[in-house]
């Protein structure tokens, strides 16, 4: 029987990614690693594969579920470009995991942790989920966040 793991993605330029079993259990996590070209940024498609093939010890299912994001109407026609080109580079990198994806909008993860729009309080409860996982500074919100989405998903699935 394969086992599955579920991976939680929060995209964008200083986002994560977080590893958990299917059983809740932390695998991994880091901050999601970015190339940058001037003005342009995007997903290091081969070393975010690599840092999360090195946290699975054997051939598994891989549910990435990550946060459903858009442009905002306040952001810059260059501001917006920049967000959909990391967006679009997750989407591929989990493409080649390969992972099934899902979609989860933030208010639907947040409010299913009771859970604001609060980075800092999203850092806390996943210090408290997760004490094993490195979120020491205020900027690993990012993996906090995956951290919780993965979480998240784990609880739908496990008491849903």
């Amino acid at each position: 029987m394969t086992q599955t793991k579920i991976l939680g993605i929060d995209p964008g330029l200083t986002g994560g990614w977080a590893l958990l079993t299917d059983h809740g259990a932390f695998v991994g996590a880091d901050d999601l690693p970015i190339i940058r070209d001037n003005s342009t940024a995007w997903v290091d498609a081969p070393e975010l594969v690599a840092q999360i093939n090195a946290c699975l010890s054997e051939r598994v299912h891989i549910r990435a579920v990550i946060e459903r994001v858009h442009s905002m109407p306040s952001q810059g026609i260059s501001s917006a470009f920049t967000f959909g080109v990391g967006f679009g580079s997750v989407l591929a990198c989990l493409q080649l995991l390969p992972a099934s994806i899902e979609f989860v909008s933030p208010a639907t993860w947040k409010r299913g942790l009771r859970l604001s729009k609060d980075k800092s309080a999203s850092l806390d409860r996943a210090r408290l989920l997760y004490p094993q996982a490195s979120l020491k500074r205020q900027k690993d919100d990012g993996r906090a966040e995956a951290l919780l989405i993965a979480h998240w998903a784990w609880k739908g699935t496990a008491h849903g």
